[in-house]
C-alpha cells in the first residue's frame, strides 16, 4: 500500500485538459501564487471548435496563457502559433508565453507578470 496516500493527493490535483506536465506544473505553480483555478483549453470561442485555444487562462480577466514546449519549434508550428497569439491579442486579450526556462525557475517571472496584468472581470 506504499504510496497510495501520494497517490490519493496526486489525484486531488489532476485536472482534465492539460497536454503536458509543463502545463500541469504551470497550473499548480498559479495555484501556488494564490491566482484563480485556471480554465484548461481556453478556447477564445467558446462555441467554435476551430477558434484559437491558449493552454490555460482566465476568460473572466481575458488573460490567456500558453506554455511552449519544444515542438513549438517548428516552423509549422510557429506560424500556427503566430496566429493564435494575434487572434487573442488582437481580441483585446492579455497573453502571456511560458517556456523551458520559465519551467526551470518555477514559472516565478511569468507569474508575476500575469499578476501585474488586469485581474478585474470585463
Amino acid at each position: 500500500m506504499k504510496g497510495v496516500e501520494k497517490a490519493r493527493l496526486a489525484l486531488d490535483e489532476m485536472r482534465v485538459g492539460s497536454d503536458s506536465f509543463p502545463e500541469t506544473f504551470l497550473r499548480l505553480a498559479l495555484l501556488d501564487a494564490r491566482l484563480p483555478e485556471p480554465e484548461l483549453q481556453l478556447r477564445l470561442d467558446p462555441y467554435d471548435e476551430r477558434s484559437p485555444a491558449a493552454d490555460l487562462g482566465y476568460r473572466r480577466f481575458r488573460i490567456a496563457i500558453q506554455y511552449d514546449g519544444a515542438h513549438h519549434l517548428t516552423r509549422e508550428q510557429q506560424s500556427r502559433d503566430n496566429r493564435r497569439d494575434e487572434a487573442f491579442r488582437g481580441a483585446g486579450w492579455a497573453y502571456f508565453e511560458a517556456n523551458a526556462d520559465d519551467l526551470a525557475d518555477g514559472f516565478e517571472d511569468v507569474i508575476s507578470r500575469i499578476k501585474r496584468a488586469r485581474f478585474r472581470a470585463v
